[in-house]
């Protein structure tokens, strides 16, 4: 399944959040895949676009950033997906 990571800090938090990202690469966990991240022109946090089907990898990339940052994980369903599901709706 794909899931959006994303994430915000407070301005209080970002330089230690920097630090951590600049020596870890904030990278996800085993079982997880990052496809792409993004991250806000204005340094306030951004977003990964995720691959897992574990939901313990994902609960383990967001308590490895816990308190330093406020996280929100949604999962995501490309066109074809959401085409098949919204077809069986109204079909």
């Amino acid at each position: 399944m794909l899931f959006k990571f994303a994430w915000t800090h407070s301005p209080a938090a970002r330089d230690a959040t920097i630090k951590k990202f600049m020596e870890t690469g904030g990278m996800p966990p085993e079982g997880a895949t990052m496809l792409s991240r993004y991250h806000n022109i204005d340094g306030t946090g951004g977003f990964a676009v995720v691959e897992s089907e574990s939901a313990a990898a994902l609960a383990d990339w967001a308590l490895e950033w816990n308190g330093m940052i406020t996280i929100n994980i949604t999962p995501l369903m490309d066109d074809e997906t959401i085409g098949g599901v919204l077809g069986n709706k109204f079909s």
